[in-house]
């Protein structure tokens, strides 16, 4: 059974992580300065989410858009909680088929260091969500 049972659950989520991100500013400016919109499609449960830093604010667009991406990821959602969680190495992930990727990653990983803190904050998130029984079985 995957660790989020409904999408909505993973877009709550990734909305607030994305929220408090923002408010560093380095993390803000770093984002919107890659000028970067990112799909990441989602199995286990099905669903699409779209960072879209191209403007003033991070965007984060739950569901399908009428975007261009310059990078999509694909990947089962207990991939991604795994990510988030910072217990995922995504180079060896991407290598070996486990996420799937399309268009410009190269520009998108050199945001890895940026979101580093999201490692912290993804917990936090789930903690006040009372999404423990997740975060514990990570």
């Amino acid at each position: 059974m995957p660790y989020f049972s409904d999408i909505q659950d993973l877009y709550d989520v990734a909305i607030e992580l994305f929220s408090r991100l923002s408010q560093d500013k380095n993390i803000k400016k770093k984002a919107l300065d890659s000028k970067l919109v990112v799909r990441f499609v989602y199995r286990d449960p099905d669903g699409e989410l779209w960072i879209d830093c191209r403007g003033d604010e991070i965007l984060v667009l739950p569901g399908p858009q009428e975007l261009t991406p310059d990078a999509t990821l694909t990947m089962d959602t207990d991939v991604a909680h795994m990510f988030w969680l910072g217990k995922l190495n995504l180079i060896k992930s991407l290598s070996s088929g486990e996420i799937a990727s399309e268009g410009s990653i190269p520009r998108m990983l050199k945001m890895l260091p940026v979101i580093k803190p999201a490692f912290n904050i993804y917990p936090e998130i789930l903690r006040e969500k009372g999404m423990e029984s997740i975060l514990n079985a990570g």
